[in-house]
């Protein structure tokens, strides 16, 4: 179970990286800006990803870095300006989420996945 103060600071840096997703301006520069270290910045983006991902239960907690086979599609996908993170596809259906998604909407398609 995680502590109070960790749930309030996550709370604090999901506003904080919704700021800096509408701000458009590049991780350095915004952190610079607001007067973050760029490692903090990244450090609370990756706790929050992954507990959403274990929320929405698509990632096991072990531990150990675990490695998948991905078998790229021979389809040309047109490439955004944000660029692409990563492709989830399951039962027939195809999501594409860009580098700088909103963590809550990300939340969200990943619990409503967990229920197909």
């Amino acid at each position: 179970m995680k502590s109070v103060k960790h749930e309030i600071l996550k709370e604090q840096w999901k506003e904080l990286i919704k700021n800096y997703n509408e701000s458009g301006l590049p991780v350095r520069q915004w952190c610079e800006k607001n007067q973050i270290q760029p490692g903090r910045y990244y450090y609370w983006l990756k706790t929050i990803r992954e507990e959403s991902l274990i929320k929405a239960g698509t990632l096991a907690v072990t531990g150990q870095a675990q490695f998948a086979e991905i078998n790229p599609s021979k389809e040309v996908l047109p490439l955004s300006n944000q660029g692409t993170c990563a492709i989830l596809r399951s039962n027939g259906n195809e999501i594409e989420i860009l580098n700088g998604a909103d963590a809550n909407t990300l939340e969200a398609i990943l619990r409503i996945l967990g229920r197909s």
